[in-house]
């Protein structure tokens, strides 16, 4: 019982020392910059007193449009392991919905801008490995989004003709919902390992959407990516 105890506190201040060696003294202070690719999420979540909904576009409640993420990533950190997290990103979604097939409404696409500003607290493992955490602000900008509305007609001998169009842009964002321009609290964490990198964020909505008269509409996100890092000097 004794040896066992020894070894496990023998492994405890082995592990210590080697997590401060590479905290003053490791790779981790370079200006990281990486590429990234992920999977993202959103939806609209409004607080009614007695209820709350959260729901798509389309209003249905209980489901998220679904989309993805690329971009530029910079994460510039010093010795202790304190820095800054952030980068540009371009993220698309697109979106489908049977139940208002009827309404003639094919599908939805938004292209968002996303700009992270957050503070970052990297904790170094070995030389080659790493975890942070980190949390601010997050800003989306709509560039562009429409629904893809069709028109069908089916005539007398049965058969069944469509024309499409993109909605107006104007249509999606002035002055209706959602808003083109989003800002959040975001709170997020990554593992990286030698030049591959994984990271997590979840944002909470600070814009006002506006979806019900009365109550506030916040648009939440969740984003999962992979990334290739190194440092700048390399």
């Amino acid at each position: 019982m004794m040896r066992r105890l020894l070894t496990y506190l023998f492994l405890l201040l082995f592990s210590g020392q080697m997590v401060a060696q590479n905290l003053f003294t490791g790779k981790h202070e370079d200006a990281w910059i990486g590429l990234s690719l992920g999977y993202v999420n959103k939806y609209w979540r409004t607080d009614m007193g007695d209820k709350v909904i959260r729901e798509n576009i389309w209003g249905e409640e209980g489901k998220k449009i679904h989309g993805v993420q690329v971009g530029v990533l910079l994460q510039p950190c010093l010795p202790v392991g304190l820095g800054l997290h952030s980068g540009l990103f371009y993220e698309y979604y697109y979106s489908v919905s049977q139940a208002v097939k009827n309404a003639g409404y094919d599908d939805f696409r938004e292209h968002n801008l996303y700009l992270p500003l957050h503070a970052l607290y990297r904790l170094p493992i070995t030389t080659d490995a790493s975890v942070s955490i980190f949390g601010g602000l997050g800003f989306n900008l709509a560039m562009w989004g429409s629904y893809n509305n069709s028109v069908r007609v089916r005539h007398y001998d049965g058969t069944l003709t469509t024309d499409s169009y993109v909605g107006e842009w104007q249509k999606y964002g002035n002055g209706e919902w959602p808003r083109h321009f989003n800002a959040q609290w975001e709170i997020g964490c990554s593992a990286r390992i030698n030049i591959f990198q994984l990271r997590f964020t979840y944002s909470r909505g600070l814009t006002d959407h506006h979806f019900y008269d009365g109550y506030k509409t916040q648009q939440n996100k969740i984003g999962i990516s992979i990334e290739l890092v190194g440092a700048l000097d390399d």
